[in-house]
């Protein structure tokens, strides 16, 4: 039942769920059945689906579908429920349902089979209001022989014998009823199948009806002499109206001859008038088009001879343009046989690719002209005084003279494509060579601007996180890192006072965007208006304002060629073609010497992708997106050398030497890549910086465990060896990132806290075990013992004996721990080598305050002192009335552990 509704509701997903404009659903889902069919090629059979919907028109269909690989359903064939004819039942587990014709589907279930052959007879019986027969077959039909005997319907299945002994039963009992008005007879009690029963009975009826009315009529007329003289007046009256009827007819006869004959009169009136005015209308419509086809020879005198320079020149050049333009769209209606019109026409042709030419060969100078001016003798780059920031000098003139010839270009872009298309092309090289020796120059001022990283910078860029050649620049643990939002908004206050060495890469691209970017959004722009590179349509029609008749002329014949098309279209690769490559190159060069500003650039394209999406420029958004997924890559790249790095460490550490590299790197690492994420919260850096950091911390702290097991001879010293590798690291990393406060590396500080925790508390109890021994393997057994043992039974024990305890005690006086906590310092301060980088360079028993020893000591002195307190509890405990105690007290501990703490 499970996987039927399972079923039922991807059926319904996938076929059913569609809707009109209207957003109703077009057919709902009834029923549906899993059936198999001969494949027709010989193979087998094949599983479909056979789907029962209802219309919201209340019509019905069968759908045949069949399950894709993907689990939804596809309908393969349709039938109107109208179209079925008969249904038969041949097995629990097949049956027959006949259509155009017959198809033979075996079922997997006897109970799915019944249910659908019900639901599919039932939608049925409502789709046709029961009028239209139904042939079943082996079907049980859940009408009742009631409702079947009301409708008058008594014909018999002779495969069904037991309903047929129900009707004749149901007959008997109607033949009693109607015994007694001498109704019942053969014909009415179903022997005579030929006639519906309750045909039988209303035509026995009227039979009785008529019977009776004539028998009233008969005795009426007989019972009055009178009747008879009315009869002979009607019959008279009869004849008179008949008379009159004759001669009416023949009237209506001869009217309708004359109003055939007015209405002929009539039509051939309008037709004449009709006629009439449409010679006339022709006529006029004639007139106006020999005066349009004609154009004056002023006009055409001022396409050749009007100067192309001057606005007032270029007005009356557009005027006489309208002129030809005209004459040339409404010639193209003209017929062929009048030749006179037909040779004016190839004349105005001809003043056409003239004029054409005239406007390309002057247009094609003063673009070049016009980019020479731009370009002057510095690239087209300005440097205002007192900055060295180099800027893009603006089109502005250019687009400005050049804007003034937008209508003749519309008239160009119409009246021929190929000077058209020629034009585009000049406009675009010419175009592309100014834009390019701007950027380029743009771009090379920058080079020197962009401010070149530290040495150590640059060391660090170039190993990772691996050892640098050079080992040194890395601070102590404790000392105060500058967070990134300072350093940032140093660099922000200082932004206005740009000098020769001070940009870091991420802050020139995105000056050098700030350029670029509106110079691509206005081109764009300004080749939609000039050369009517854009989807508006306008012509030259719509531009002068002319007539319906002429815009709808233009738009029939604005059909450019497929050249044409990819030419205009590319116009903005073939402007900037060259600006994904420069942008490389420049990024190339600046990111060498610092790989780690990849970040600050890929932030820096992630906003003005954003803007460039936000103006549907995708032009640039292309270029821009092919750049950040090229260094997105070249992160990754980097991050997994960074790994590399850690783990080639892992592999050539032998023994241990205080904190690993990567672990003091990693600090200055995170706070380089922070400082060019400030105000990065909403952008997608952020996140794959924050997985960056995942991974490389995990590749850390998994080394660190790996090169903790790699030193120490026996089982202890290993033990050991591992814990101080791992509370050394872990101290560090804490108190190197805490200071940095970066939320993004909180989960990394905890996770080091637990290391550090966990390792330093099993350190502590492996330390401590040498000089305390006996107590704390005396203290262990006894709290074993107190499991099973009540406290005053423990003294009984032989190895627990007041005896035991005595001697236990007696080698541990005050004295003796001050002497074995010297000894447990020499040890803890040799396991530590940060021990060695103390507050000055003089010898001292003393520990430096920042170190990893400050803790560690401390948790030493924590531990023993929670063994003493314990073991005193335990003798109060369980060696009451022995009257011992621990011969050293908690303040002997103390001042022990004090002597070797800083101050005291």
């Amino acid at each position: 039942m499970a996987d039927h509704d399972s079923v039922r509701r991807r059926i319904i997903t996938s076929v059913f769920e569609k809707r009109n404009t209207a957003g109703v659903v077009v057919e709902s889902y009834v029923a549906h059945i899993k059936i198999w069919e001969d494949s027709g090629d010989g193979s087998g059979k094949k599983p479909r689906y056979i789907l029962l919907s209802c219309s919201n028109d209340g019509s019905g269909f069968i759908h045949k579908s069949k399950l894709n690989t993907n689990g939804s359903f596809s309908v393969g064939k349709t039938w109107k429920l109208l179209e079925l004819r008969g249904i038969e039942v041949v097995t629990p587990m097949s049956f027959n349902i006949t259509l155009a014709r017959t198809y033979k589907w075996q079922t997997e279930n006897q109970s799915d089979q019944s249910n659908f052959i019900t639901a599919i007879i039932k939608l049925y019986r409502t789709v046709t209001n029961d009028t239209t027969p139904l042939q079943l077959a082996g079907v049980k039909d859940n009408n009742s022989l009631l409702d079947r005997l009301v409708a008058g319907d008594f014909g018999i299945d002779d495969e069904d014998e037991g309903q047929q002994e129900t009707v004749q039963a149901i007959m008997a009992s109607v033949e009693d009823m109607l015994e007694g008005y001498e109704w019942a007879s053969d014909d009415v009690l179903g022997k005579n199948t030929a006639r519906k029963a309750a045909d039988l009975v209303e035509a026995r009826l009227l039979d009785e009806l008529t019977a009776l009315e004539k028998a009233n009529i008969h005795s009426f007329l007989e019972s009055d002499d009178r009747v008879n003289l009315v009869i002979n007046y009607l019959d008279t009256a009869i004849s008179e109206v008949d008379g009159m009827g004759s001669l009416v007819s023949s009237y209506k006869i001869h009217l309708n001859a004359v109003g055939d004959d007015i209405e002929y009169i009539q039509s051939q009136q309008r037709g004449l008038q009709v006629q009439t005015q449409n010679q006339r209308i022709l006529l006029n419509e004639l007139e106006n088009l020999l005066q349009t086809v004609q154009v004056d020879r002023e006009s055409l005198v001022t396409l050749t001879q009007e100067s192309l320079e001057k606005p007032a020149g270029i007005q009356r050049l557009e005027g006489a343009a309208t002129e030809l333009y005209k004459a040339l769209q409404a010639g193209r209606d003209t017929v062929a046989d009048m030749a006179a019109t037909m040779a004016r026409l190839d004349e105005y042709r001809t003043h056409n690719a003239q004029f054409c030419k005239r406007i390309f060969d002057f247009l094609s100078i003063m673009i070049t002209v016009q980019s020479k001016v731009i370009l002057d003798n510095h690239n087209g780059i300005e440097k205002p005084s007192g900055r060295s920031r180099p800027t893009i000098a603006n089109h502005q003139s250019m687009e400005s003279y050049l804007g003034r010839y937008a209508g003749l270009m519309l008239y160009l872009k119409e009246m021929d494509e190929s000077i058209y298309s020629k034009l585009c092309a000049t406009y675009f090289s010419a175009a592309s060579n100014l834009h390019n020796k701007q950027i380029k120059a743009l771009l090379s001022g920058y080079i020197t601007i962009v401010k070149r990283p530290a040495e150590e910078d640059v060391e660090q860029s170039g190993h990772g996180l691996n050892q640098s050649k050079t080992g040194g620049a890395i601070r102590r643990a404790g000392t105060i890192v500058r967070s990134p939002i300072d350093s940032r908004k140093d660099r922000d206050s200082d932004r206005n006072k740009i000098s020769s060495d001070d940009m870091r890469t991420s802050e020139a691209l995105e000056l050098i965007l700030e350029q670029i970017a509106p110079q691509i959004y206005r081109e764009n722009d300004f080749i939609a208006d000039f050369l009517q590179i854009n989807d508006a349509g306008l012509t030259f029609a719509d531009y002068s304002g002319l007539d319906n008749y002429f815009r709808r002329q233009a738009a029939r014949s604005m059909n450019p060629s497929q050249s044409t098309m990819k030419l205009v279209r590319g116009a903005m690769d073939l402007i900037f073609g060259f600006l994904p490559a420069e942008l490389k190159a420049w990024l190339d060069t600046t990111l060498a010497n610092d790989a780690l500003q990849i970040i600050g650039v890929l932030v820096c394209l992630e906003r003005f992708l954003a803007d460039a999406d936000e103006r549907d420029s995708a032009f640039l958004l292309q270029i821009l997106e092919k750049l950040h997924g090229r260094l997105k890559g070249s992160f990754d790249r980097h991050v997994n050398q960074q790994m590399k790095a850690v783990e080639e460490t892992k592999l050539t550490s032998k023994k241990r030497k205080g904190v690993a590299y990567f672990i003091k790197y990693f600090p200055i690492y995170i706070t380089r890549i922070e400082q060019q994420l400030v105000g990065t919260d909403g952008l997608e850096i952020r996140a794959h910086v924050d997985s960056a950091y995942e991974r490389i911390v995990n590749s850390m702290f998994d080394s660190l465990k790996q090169m903790a097991t790699l030193g120490g001879d026996g089982e202890d010293k290993g033990q050991l060896n591992y814990h101080v590798i791992l509370v050394e690291n872990m101290h560090h990393f804490v108190a190197e990132i805490s200071p940095l406060e970066i939320n993004t590396v909180t989960i990394f500080l905890k996770q080091a806290e637990s290391i550090y925790n966990d390792n330093l508390s099993a350190y502590v109890k492996i330390v401590l075990r040498r000089p305390f021994a006996k107590v704390i393997d005396y203290l262990d057994g006894l709290e074993r013992l107190l499991l099973t043992t009540a406290p005053t039974e423990v003294s009984k024990n032989s190895s627990y004996s007041k005896s035991s305890l005595k001697k236990v005690i007696k080698e541990f006086d005050g004295k003796d721990v001050r002497k074995l906590v010297d000894i447990l310092f020499k040890r803890v301060e040799k396991h530590f080598t940060e021990a060695s980088e103390k507050a000055t360079t003089e010898e001292s028993s003393v520990i430096a305050p920042g170190t990893v020893l400050v803790g560690v000591w401390k948790a030493c002195e924590e531990e023993l002192q929670r063994i003493t307190e314990l073991f005193n509890k335990r003798i109060a405990q369980c060696y009451a009335d022995s009257g011992l105690s621990l011969e050293y007290t908690a303040a002997d501990v103390e001042a022990a552990f004090r002597r070797h703490r800083l101050g005291s």
